[in-house]
């Protein structure tokens, strides 16, 4: 792909990787007992998250009122929403681990004169903070979060993101079949599955290239 001159990249589970524990890290934070209807319902809201703001803009407001409504062990602890999202948020190292092959990549893009660029259905706060403290910052040039935007999979997010004229030069790197693919499906615009794990797409969106090591793509921008 040598006529490509801006790489989108997604962050969670491509820049760095959740961690399997990561639900109990943050019930312990809490000091929440029942972990195990704490995880069912940490993993109802986010579910709940993708599908509530399928067709509205993400706002603070209204994800306050979410996680309200789909984590009502958290009342049953007296903890907030806020007070959820704040301790949850500042134990973004705690539950992640770097990719370090991601520098090696963002290096090589810098080199050859090609623009990196997020497109994070996350907050800006959080993904700022992880990109400074993982040290990448230098290497991206544009960085579009959730706030008061449409999530990747929302036809409306693309023209935020992307020169209609140049769709050829743009490709889109991420590891959600549902999210990452389907934002390049509607741009128009290729994309890299980072697929490590050797997951099956079970969605009608089909990647232009897919890589088990982020490595990979040096060799497909060549």
């Amino acid at each position: 792909m040598k006529n490509v001159r801006t790489v989108i990249w997604d962050c969670d589970n491509v820049m760095w990787f959740h961690k399997r524990n990561e639900v109990e890290i943050v019930a312990k934070a809490l000091k929440i007992t029942d972990i195990e209807e704490f995880a069912l319902q940490f993993f109802d809201m986010l579910k709940s998250f993708n599908c509530y703001f399928i067709q509205k803009r993400v706002t603070e407001k209204e994800s306050y009122k979410l996680i309200s409504r789909e984590m009502p062990i958290l009342e049953f602890y007296g903890i907030s929403s806020e007070k959820f999202m704040k301790v949850w948020n500042g134990l973004k190292f705690e539950v992640n681990d770097f990719n370090k092959d991601i520098i090696v990549v963002l290096e090589y893009l810098k080199q050859r004169g090609i623009k990196s660029i997020v497109k994070s259905d996350w907050w800006r706060e959080v993904q700022v903070s992880l990109i400074k403290g993982y040290g990448i910052l230098e290497y991206i040039e544009e960085l579009h979060c959730c706030d008061n935007q449409y999530l990747k999979y929302n036809p409306l997010v693309v023209s935020e993101i992307i020169k209609p004229e140049r769709k050829e030069q743009y490709v889109m790197i991420g590891d959600s079949a549902a999210s990452d693919i389907c934002f390049a499906h509607n741009a128009g615009i290729k994309s890299i599955w980072f697929n490590r794990n050797e997951k099956v797409n079970k969605t009608p969106y089909k990647p232009t290239f897919e890589v088990a090591s982020l490595l990979e793509v040096m060799e497909i921008i060549s």
